[in-house]
């Protein structure tokens, strides 16, 4: 059985059994990126694999993150090797090297003999075997991430990297290491090169290099022979032979890599704790780098040791001190792809592990204690975070805080394909010249192999295959950098075109294909294409990317016959009218400013509130404390005016309104939230399901807001005047507008459901909990639920709901989509999950954008409409804005993974996380801008015009995916691994 089909087995049964499904709140338990397998896409796989038992690794991963991320890791360790072996003769001059006391006390790799050596200055080495994984990170990014030095031993993934055919190769490798000219076997023994294996340790029985490939065997070093010239070896320096160790003390002999490298693997304190921690043998090389989350590098977390009561030295005890931790949070206002700032706000590391403070928590963060592993200078475990419960977390809090020095890591999940986290031990080689301490990597990389670990089973492996695709290759190598545009601008367009065309199976029309570029509102996509060549580093591969994206899109005129996906409408009859907009409006100011429903967070009430005002603005606006949650009376609310519709359209009796009910649990205590509280003796916490039946039950698509507010940052942050004061917004942009989306979009499904036209079942889910502290709550529970196959519903009367075998097929996620952006006008977000079932709601949402705008011209020549130019921002939310112009929107498309996308900002991460087809639909928002989040959030920030057109645009993609057949929806390439299908060779790890 190969690898992947022996993962694939395995999760079918562990995501509905075992329950390993990660779906806690970013802020509290940062999950691993599923990739391959999804937890409720298992029919629809996305492998990145090259034959049964491959992974393949995309030219933007290789060419973005990890060779940037090889260069900096060998430059560095390069240095403080160097620091390390050839100090500077002038004491005065000496810098002082990265690699700590405790390290290097009783190290073999670099013995107290080695450091005392007179030796001529010699190129120095590296072939450091690495353990590295996808992470996910607070704004959904998934990267490439520095775990350490591999828990495999140092050895084994430089053999592993040579298949049995692989001599030549071998022979450019240990060449390029020993800095000889030699392109065969027999050339590098007459270089002087010899081999020699690692002794097998028993303690150690993860180190074993393993059996060398057959080809090396000539250069085995044989005892009783003289010292070879070179010697390529991954024993440590004090294990050596002694004929070779003293050879190499008398500089008499060149030892690749230098054997100080070696010295991260051979801490006997991190094999020990190892035994209690998992994969502790990597931590070593960590501590030699600072932390890491820009985006074109690899991600390095932080790691150090800690002392919460003294600060002691920066090398007390031979550690290396790091007391405290800048945390982010997915709602941080800066760019997705920012870096950490420099003046950022930087919490003790002990209070961002733990500290349930509601001082300390602000209004977005919460402890990150889940991501961590932490030990004592004794090298005992106190926790692994990702497996820890309530219990284990409280107790080592209380060790920190007892005081005592600890050694931490922040730990984020690597990547897993169903039951199985996976690691690439991939060598690093890099050599470094003596005279000009200049560093180079050789021209190829080798590629180890990959891991596939489930607890103390054996592990499973995988081989590792640099992608190469045409098109794919000249995007990520030849436009690094764009004139005038970010970083890697036309690389991400490009990407997006190719991975679409792979995703849908079929070319793309000029307009999607357009939809996804980022590029100026006024621009056309035939002088962007002709563009390539100039934009490209080198022109011909300039010219071979033309070629490959006008491959992948439909000729115009077969386009234009197919009307470019934009049929006659379903539902805009009905959306497009000013009655609609009127009543988009009026419920939309009934919900925030109607004054019933005031407190719509899920923590209220705050104890921890008592006493404050809100500052100045608090004051003014008459403030207080809230006294009950308002949240609840909003539910009951949804549910009567659901109930009115159907009865309305004659329903009643098929169509139903329930409550998806579940308990609100954390990591740690928020006992001062009266809302977190009630959860503590029974679920308090519901999702407000509508089901508007269609002629499948079991296929379902679901529309979804989130009926919560946030707390308001001017009546809470000091620096804006407030006085940390927990109040919840009005909420009329975020989220009433989508709220009152869903409740509009019943009057257009419901008929269609009445008069059969509903191939699928809809379910309009209005989602509780989106907003802090409780953090996409409803979406994790839903989703959930969803995974495991246990979703219950339960009616007005107490009435069970059976809905569990229902199949969710997509996902549509309304957030914000009342404010039209003043800095870029008219334009939203379709903003799709990952992989190709997402992509197929995205494609689905472009033709429902195309076919509004196609009518638009026609209906503003109606005498209410014409020459009425735009809609009216206005304070007073018992008036209704005049009737307006309708607008054509630009709706562009934003994967996943770039920096546009506001997804992660979302319920729908979630969904995408864990494989659920989903699309947000949202403004251009704007993450800098006031108006949400705040005492503004009020009607005067709503465009009448633009949120009626979003509205109206949203709820035909909902009809059109219900209407459609399965037969009849866009096509996915076909894939898999369980049924005995080959698994795809394209697809990337994050599509």
């Amino acid at each position: 059985m190969t690898a992947w089909k022996t993962i694939a087995e395995e999760a079918a049964r562990c995501f509905t059994q075992d329950d390993p499904v990660a779906a806690r709140a970013y802020s509290e338990f940062m999950p691993p990126p599923y990739v391959a397998l999804k937890p409720y896409a298992l029919d629809d796989l996305g492998l990145p694999a090259v034959g049964g038992s491959g992974f393949g690794v995309t030219e933007y991963e290789e060419a973005d993150e990890l060779a940037p991320g090889f260069a900096r890791i060998a430059r560095h360790l390069l240095l403080e090797i160097e620091k390390l072996v050839r100090p500077h003769p002038d004491p005065a001059q000496r810098k002082e090297h990265e690699f700590s006391a405790t390290l290097l006390k009783g190290n073999p790799a670099w013995p107290a003999e080695a450091a005392c050596a007179k030796r001529a200055p010699r190129p120095l080495t590296l072939a450091l075997s690495l353990a590295l994984s996808r992470t996910q990170d607070d704004k959904g990014r998934v990267r490439w991430t520095l775990f350490g030095t591999s828990h495999a031993g140092p050895a084994r993934a430089f053999w592993e990297s040579f298949g049995p055919r692989d001599e030549a190769r071998f022979v450019a490798a240990a060449a390029w290491l020993a800095g000889v000219q030699a392109d065969t076997l027999q050339a590098l023994e007459a270089a002087g090169l010899r081999v020699l294996p690692r002794t097998a340790d028993p303690a150690l029985p993860a180190f074993d290099e393993g059996a060398l490939p057959a080809f090396a065997k000539p250069l085995l070093w044989k005892a009783g022979s003289p010292a070879p010239k070179t010697l390529l070896t991954f024993e440590p320096l004090e294990k050596l032979p002694p004929p070779l160790k003293q050879a190499w003390l008398a500089d008499a002999m060149t030892l690749v890599p230098t054997p100080a490298g070696l010295a991260f693997f051979e801490h006997p304190g991190y094999h020990s704790l190892a035994k209690a921690l998992p994969w502790a043998q990597q931590i070593p090389l960590l501590q030699m780098f600072p932390r890491s989350e820009s985006s074109y590098a690899l991600r390095i977390p932080q790691s150090g040791w800690l002392d919460e009561k003294k600060a002691g030295e920066a090398r007390a005890d031979g550690h290396k001190m790091a007391r405290t931790f800048v945390r982010t949070h997915r709602w941080e206002r800066v760019a997705r792809d920012a870096d950490l700032a420099a003046d950022a706000y930087a919490d003790l590391v002990t209070v961002a592990l733990f500290s349930d403070d509601p001082k300390d928590l602000g209004l977005y963060r919460k402890p990150m204690a889940r991501n961590s592993q932490i030990w004592t200078p004794g090298y005992d475990a106190v926790l692994h975070g990702p497996r820890a419960d309530a219990k284990a977390l409280a107790k080592a809090a209380a060790a920190v805080r007892a005081g005592g020095r600890f050694g931490y890591r922040f730990f984020f999940p690597p990547m897993r394909a169903g039951a199985r986290s996976l690691f690439w031990h991939r060598p690093l080689l890099a050599r470094m010249d003596p005279a000009t301490g200049a560093v180079t990597l050789p021209p190829e990389p080798l590629l180890g192999f990959v891991t596939a670990e489930r607890d103390a089973e054996k592990p499973l492996e995988l081989r590792p295959t640099l992608l190469r695709r045409d098109g794919h290759r000249e995007a990520a190598d030849s436009f690094v950098q764009d004139k005038g545009l970010l970083r890697r601008t036309t690389t991400s367009n490009l990407r997006k075109i190719f991975e679409f065309s792979e995703m849908l199976g079929g070319k793309l029309t000029p307009a999607l294909a357009h939809r996804l570029l980022d590029v100026a509102k006024d621009s056309a996509l035939e002088p962007w294409l002709e563009s390539l060549k100039a934009r490209a580093a080198d022109p011909a591969q300039g010219e071979k990317a033309l070629e490959v994206v006008r491959r992948k899109l439909s000729a115009p005129a077969a386009a234009a016959a197919a009307g470019d996906g934009a049929p006659a409408s379903l539902t805009y009859a009905k959306t497009h009218t000013r009655a609609f907009e009127e009543e988009l409006w009026t419920t939309i100011a009934a919900l925030a400013e109607g004054g019933e429903f005031r407190h719509k967070d899920n923590a209220d009430v705050v104890t921890y509130n008592e006493g404050k005002t809100g500052g100045e603005l608090g004051l003014k606006l008459g403030l207080a404390p809230a006294r009950s949650r308002d949240l609840d009376k909003l539910a009951d609310h949804l549910h009567v005016l659901h109930q009115r519709k159907i009865d309305a359209h004659g329903m009643t009796g098929r169509a139903f309104v329930a409550d998806h009910r579940f308990r609100w649990e954390t990591d740690f205590d928020m006992g001062w939230s009266k809302g977190w509280s009630k959860n503590r003796s029974k679920p308090s916490e519901r999702n407000v399901v509508v089901v508007i039946p269609g002629k499948d039950p079991k296929q379902v698509v679901v529309m979804a807001d989130h009926y919560d507010t946030a707390y308001m940052e001017d009546v809470f942050y000091p620096s804006r005047g407030g006085d940390e004061l927990r109040a919840a917004a009005h909420g009329a942009d975020d989220n009433h507008s989508a709220t009152t989306a869903l409740l509009l979009a019943a009057d257009a499904l419901l008929p269609m459901a009445r008069e059969g036209k509903l191939e699928k079942t809809v379910w309009l889910v209005h989602l509780t909990g989106e907003e802090f502290p409780a953090d996409c709550l409803g979406a994790r529970a839903l989703a959930r639920s969803l995974v495991r196959g246990d979703l219950a519903l339960t009616q007005a009367d107490g009435q069970p709901v059976d809905v569990a075998g229902a199949k969710v097929v997509g996902a549509y996620v309304l957030d914000m989509i009342g404010h039209n952006n003043d800095n870029d006008r008219d334009v939203f977000q379709i903003a799709p999950g990952e992989g190709a079932g997402s992509a197929r709601l995205a494609q689905l949402a472009h033709v429902a954008n195309e076919r509004w705008n196609k009518s638009v011209p026609a209906w503003n020549k109606d005498a209410e409409r014409k020459g009425k130019g735009r809609s009216k921002r206005i304070e007073d939310p018992k008036q209704v804005p005049q009737a307006a112009e309708h607008l054509a929107l630009r709706g562009e498309i934003r994967t996943e993974w770039e920096p546009r996308s506001a997804l992660y900002n979302t319920d729908g991460q979630i969904f995408s996380d864990l494989g659920i087809p989903v699309v947000l639909f949202m403004e251009n928002y704007d993450i800098r801008r006031t108006g949400y989040h705040d005492t503004n959030d009020t009607m005067k920030n709503i465009d009448l015009d633009y949120c009626a057109a979003l509205a109206a645009i949203t709820i035909e993609s909902v009809a059109d995916l219900a209407t459609r057949p399965p037969a009849n929806l866009p096509p996915t390439p076909s894939s898999g691994a369980g049924g005995g299908a080959p698994l795809r060779p394209t697809p990337p790890l994050r599509s």
